[in-house]
């Protein structure tokens, strides 16, 4: 195998680590008709994918977007490769004039997911949580649930001898 080669699978392997379960946060996805109770969508902010980028790749990850009506389509290059996704406006940033940049955000998130950076939170359990509507938010309860299944997944997976990144 080449020195090439090698390089960008040891990147792929780093990349594809989970994030520290402190980086990791949970949004409501739907909520069911009593308004009581939400399924959790795992989270990770936008920099947390940049500084996974920089620790790995160090300079040598680079990103474009082009726009596509209303969507934006992100090109992210990695060590000379480079793959692309897509990412929409959420209906309600439409109404608020943010649009672009949650398509932005989204269409990136995508590209790195198609190198193996927080592909890992699209497989997590989906889960039905008690969801407090009035507060915008999970009940406390929930909150330390849903923290417990993201520690047991980092926990599995550095537990294969992974060395730790971002946490």
């Amino acid at each position: 195998m080449n020195e090439r080669k090698e390089n960008m699978n040891q990147i792929l392997k780093l990349l594809a680590l989970p994030f520290h379960p402190s980086q990791v946060t949970w949004r409501p996805g739907a909520v069911n008709a009593d308004l009581d109770k939400a399924l959790a969508v795992a989270h990770v902010d936008l920099r947390a994918y940049q500084n996974r980028l920089d620790e790995v790749c160090g300079l040598d990850w680079a990103v474009s977007h082009t726009p596509w009506g209303e969507r934006i389509i992100c090109h992210l290059t990695i060590n000379g490769i480079t793959r692309s996704s897509t990412g929409e406006p959420d209906s309600d940033d439409l109404g608020h004039g943010t649009g672009g940049n949650s398509a932005m955000v989204t269409a990136f998130k995508r590209a790195c997911a198609m190198f193996g950076l927080g592909r890992y939170l699209n497989n997590l359990p989906s889960i039905w949580v008690e969801y407090d509507a009035e507060a915008r938010r999970f009940t406390e309860k929930s909150r330390a649930r849903l923290q417990g299944v993201i520690e047991q997944r980092f926990q599995r997976t550095m537990g294969r001898g992974y060395r730790q990144l971002g946490g």
